[in-house]
């Protein structure tokens, strides 16, 4: 399995069997590297799903709780609260994908710290993408170290909107990366996860985000 960041929430994971891109970029296509028939893109959002059309007419979008199997990918969702005061309703949701003996957990547009409900329904997590917490996003570093130790991940991969494309400057994780404890490694372009690789000690991996192109 190959872990790559593109910017703002948007991954791509590649397995053996299919791809799992999340959140697309607004404006953005499926490119030439993907075959639309083994991808399935998930949106975490209402604000995620605005500008994705391309995706839907291409490949397999999921925008919503629930489990699914599709392209040989195993996927569920888990609504959790988007905490909007002018839309109690809102939801985001958190994706698993279940691949290769790996548990991805990508907790798209996190906004509040997970309940009991949630963190039993989410389950075992191997691999963590979240959030950063603070600056422009609604739940802070604390919330989301905390969420982290909920959920005990063996790899933890942070993420920050305000990390851009060929920014060197990772400033905005710091306070997350304290928050959990682990030292901030140098940041590269992609992950490599296998069950023979993926280790039993708590580990940190910064990506470095490759922008739209790369799709």
């Amino acid at each position: 399995m190959e872990i790559r960041w593109l910017a703002d929430r948007s991954f791509i994971i590649s397995t053996a069997t299919g791809t799992l891109v999340t959140d697309p970029l607004a404006g953005s296509s499926p490119g030439s590297e993907l075959d639309p028939g083994s991808v399935v893109a998930t949106a975490s959002h209402a604000a995620a799903t605005r500008g994705i059309d391309e995706w839907r007419e291409k490949t397999h979008v999921i925008d919503g709780p629930g489990e699914y199997e599709i392209s040989g990918l195993g996927v569920r969702g888990i609504a959790t609260s988007m905490a909007d005061v002018n839309d109690p309703r809102a939801l985001n949701t958190v994706f698993i994908l279940d691949a290769e003996l790996i548990s991805v957990c990508h907790l798209g547009a996190l906004a509040a710290p997970l309940t009991t409900q949630a963190a039993q329904l989410i389950g075992h997590v191997d691999v963590l993408i979240t959030p950063a917490g603070g600056m422009d996003q609604a739940i802070s570093a604390d919330q989301a170290a905390a969420v982290t130790r909920v959920l005990e991940p063996r790899l933890i991969i942070p993420i920050h909107p305000g990390v851009l494309p060929g920014d060197p400057v990772y400033t905005s994780l710091a306070a997350y990366v304290a928050e959990v404890g682990l030292p901030m490694p140098e940041p590269v372009s992609r992950i490599t996860v296998t069950r023979s690789n993926i280790g039993e000690v708590q580990r940190l991996v910064v990506l470095r985000p490759l922008g739209a192109e790369s799709y």
